[in-house]
C-alpha cells in the first residue's frame, strides 16, 4: 500500500508475498510490451528518424488496450498515428515498469519513493490494470460474462486498490 509520511514523502509498504507478486507482474508486462518485431521500413527517411513503428493494431486484446487506435474512423490516419507514436509510448511504458520494478530490489518491507518513482508506479499500475482487465474481459461488450470469483478478477481489484492508495498519497 502507498502512503504519505509525516515528512511528506510517498512510500510503499508491502509484505513479501505482495512484493513478489508485483515483481512478477511487472516482469510480465515488460515482456509483453517490449518492442515487437516490426518489418524494417522501406522509407529511408522513416528509418533515419526512427519512425518505424507498427501500423496495425495488435490482435492481442491487452496490447490493443495499451496501444489503442488514435482514430477510429480513418484507417490511414490511425496507421500513421500508430507508426509515429507507438515506439515512444512503448519506451515510456517500459521505463515506468522498470523503474517500479527497481524499487522492489532488496525489499525490506518499506521503501520511500522519489516523485519520479511514484509517478512511474502510477503509470505502471495503470498498465497492469489495463492489461489484466483486457485479459478477463472488462470493458468488452461481454461484461456480463465476467466471473467475479475468478482469482484474476481479485488480482485486478487488488491492483485497483493499490493504485487508489497511490492516488490518495499523491493528493495534496
Amino acid at each position: 500500500m502507498f502512503k504519505r509520511s509525516r515528512s511528506g514523502h510517498v512510500y510503499l509498504k508491502l509484505d513479501d508475498v505482495e512484493c513478489g507478486l508485483l515483481e512478477q507482474l511487472l516482469g510480465q508486462i515488460i515482456e509483453l510490451i517490449e518492442v515487437p518485431d516490426v518489418p524494417a521500413s522501406t522509407d529511408p527517411l522513416a528509418r533515419l528518424v526512427g519512425l518505424e513503428g507498427p501500423t496495425d493494431i495488435s490482435e492481442d486484446p491487452a496490447l490493443a488496450r495499451l496501444f489503442p487506435d488514435g482514430y477510429t474512423d480513418d484507417a490511414e490516419a490511425a496507421s500513421d498515428f500508430r507508426r509515429f507514436t507507438e515506439p515512444d509510448l512503448r519506451t515510456k511504458k517500459l521505463m515506468c515498469a522498470r523503474i517500479s520494478q527497481a524499487t522492489l530490489d532488496d525489499w525490506t518491507g518499506r521503501r520511500d519513493l522519489s516523485d519520479d518513482q511514484a509517478r512511474s508506479w502510477l503509470l505502471a499500475l495503470n498498465d497492469l490494470r489495463l492489461t489484466l482487465g483486457a485479459r478477463i474481459g472488462l470493458g468488452d461488450d461481454s461484461d456480463d460474462d465476467i466471473d467475479f470469483d475468478d482469482p484474476a478478477y481479485h488480482l485486478y481489484d487488488w491492483l485497483t486498490y493499490q493504485q487508489g492508495t497511490l492516488i490518495e498519497a499523491l493528493a495534496p
